[in-house]
């Protein structure tokens, strides 16, 4: 039960920051343009609510999906401003991949 609350809490923080980015920028005044809107929402919105569902399944598969799905993007935004609340999508990605090792590890080892 404790690796899939790791990838749900993860997807649940980057949608939070997502929604932040978007809507509530502190770094910003300037709205986003729908070319942006989709790139986040495509890129890490989307991904986190397939690491929702691959953490109630406690499907590793899917879990490294969302971690390689959401890198490029999430990287960027983590190193883009240091030091900023962006960086926390750093802190994202690092748990989507523990929690898919965690995952990985404790597959083998369940017994029916």
């Amino acid at each position: 039960m404790k690796n899939s609350i790791c990838g749900l809490v993860a997807s649940i923080v980057c949608i939070i920051l997502s929604a932040v980015f978007l809507y509530w920028n502190p770094y910003s005044t300037t709205p986003p343009n729908i070319r942006m809107i989709n790139v986040v929402y495509t890129m890490l919105i989307l991904p986190a609510l397939v690491g929702i569902a691959a953490s109630f399944l406690k499907n590793r598969i899917l879990m490294f999906i969302v971690f390689v799905w959401s890198f490029p993007y999430g990287l960027y935004l983590s190193i883009v401003s240091i030091p900023s609340i962006w960086n926390l999508f750093g802190a994202v990605l690092i748990v989507y991949l523990v929690s898919a090792i965690q995952m990985k590890k404790t597959a083998g080892t369940q017994t029916h």
